[in-house]
């Protein structure tokens, strides 16, 4: 494990489910049939993907993504959480058993899961006579694998051809930059982003807010009420909360991340901290200067090639180069972005986000969850009222309730994770609600 550097490396709606009949923890499901398959990488190996075949020819296709290795040594769980899938929502449903760790490092996981989705599309979806045709396609996962899940299901959505319908994710990592990375300043010292972001409006602050945005002055006097507010200190978040959970704890999840990511900017990548397709980050990397004389200090009169000489002659005894300075880690503002962007042709599908009450990662869930609802309720706003709707208090509200009925966010005890079935006696009880809401949206009039 290589650690990056200190500042950066310390460690719902009811309604909108639908009625699921759960059975008992003591029963069991059959584990279907398997096909293991060997998906070639070009030249960096292969990837193994384990289709469990449904019963019913016409079935819906799910794809599983495990959790990674945050949670090691759960193959019998995960063959549970699969036959519970397989048997509730009675879809076909390929593993993609997606390359994560120390030597295969991001963005090597994402690859891997689109690698899968071509494959599951050109190999699944097809009719009696091998014909290719237009699926329903559903993705689901945890953890690492939740996180995936996004980010497949926010690039993979073009309506009129096979497509993620239907995703479900329980504690995804959606922003691998932990608050733990992050020191806590007040709101008028925040730094500003390192390039201009795509809005001007804060992350927290929605964009089909009924104000008046041609007053110049409204954006200074959101940063002025929040330099007043700032004089409180904030609360603290899930992170810090439940952070010595033993299902999940933070120190696993940092270390985690530290074997992961080969750099430190590679965790702001969009794909693969997808809550950053909706916000800038709120950190950024500040890299020191570095002690070059001839690149950051030429002089002002060039030198002759002997003096040159003479100077790197000198250098060369220099055995001992003292090592780069690491960068660190500031907090920032973040500002919004909009998700899918216009012209994109995206259409994001109908979403079921579940998290343990006492997860650390509950906060990111519940991000996610604000983020998509904006979004869902903005486009179809956009749609099919116009923009000159969008000042009109009750079209807001019905298309908010509209995006949370797409976009349900559920809680429950505990860590709440599918694999860690001994902390977490209702796994099957969730799975199986899982199951059942997959079953009712991958239904054919819902394409």
């Amino acid at each position: 494990m290589r650690p990056l550097l200190r500042p950066w490396t310390t460690r719902r709606s009811p309604s909108a489910f639908p009625l699921v009949l759960v059975r008992p923890f003591s029963a069991a499901h059959a584990l279907p049939r398997c096909e293991r398959l060997h998906v070639p990488c070009r030249s960096s190996g292969s990837l193994r993907v384990d289709v469990f075949h449904s019963s019913t020819p016409s079935s819906p296709v799910l794809l599983y993504l495990p959790p990674g290795p945050v949670i090691p040594e759960s193959a019998e769980e995960q063959d549970r959480v699969i036959s519970t899938l397989s048997a509730t929502s009675g879809a076909t449903i390929a593993r993609v058993n997606y390359r994560a760790s120390s030597q295969f490092q991001f963005p090597t996981p994402i690859h891997d899961v689109l690698l899968g989705y071509d494959w599951v599309r050109q190999n699944l979806l097809q009719d009696g006579f091998s014909r290719p045709v237009i699926g329903r396609l559903g993705v689901c996962g945890e953890l690492v694998g939740g996180s995936l899940s996004v980010m497949l299901a926010l690039t993979e959505c073009r309506p009129g051809e096979s497509r993620i319908t239907a995703t479900a994710v329980n504690n995804p990592i959606v922003d691998w930059l932990f608050p733990d990375g992050l020191p806590t300043v007040a709101e008028a010292e925040l730094l500003e982003p390192a390039a201009p972001d795509e809005t001007a409006m804060f992350a927290d602050e929605d964009p089909m807010a009924l104000t008046d945005r041609t007053q110049p002055d409204s954006h200074t006097n959101r940063s002025m009420k929040n330099q007043k507010r700032s004089a409180k200190p904030p609360p603290p978040n899930a992170w810090q909360l439940y952070g010595d959970d033993t299902s999940i704890p933070t120190v696993t999840l940092s270390a985690e991340r530290d074997v992961l990511f080969r750099r430190p900017e590679d965790v702001f990548d969009r794909f693969a901290s997808p809550i950053h397709f909706f916000r800038s980050p709120h950190g950024l990397l500040l890299y020191p200067k570095q002690d070059d004389m001839w690149a950051s200090e030429q002089p002002d009169t060039p030198l002759d090639i002997e003096t040159r000489m003479d100077l790197s002659h000198y250098q060369s005894y220099d055995f001992s180069p003292p090592a780069p300075e690491l960068p660190v880690l500031a907090r920032c503002r973040a500002y919004a972005r909009i998700y899918p962007p216009a012209g994109s042709n995206l259409s994001l599908p109908e979403w079921r986000i579940t998290a343990g009450s006492q997860s650390p990662l509950l906060d990111q869930a519940s991000d996610l969850t604000k983020m998509i609802r904006r979004s869902v309720a903005r486009h179809t706003l956009k749609k099919r009222a116009g923009r000159l709707r969008w000042q009109d208090s009750a079209e807001k509200e019905y298309y908010e309730d509209y995006a949370k009925g797409r976009v349900a966010l559920e809680t429950f005890d505990g860590a709440g994770l599918w694999a860690d079935q001994a902390n977490n006696k209702q796994w099957q009880a969730q799975v199986e609600q899982i199951g059942g809401w997959m079953k009712e949206v991958l239904k054919p009039e819902f394409v």
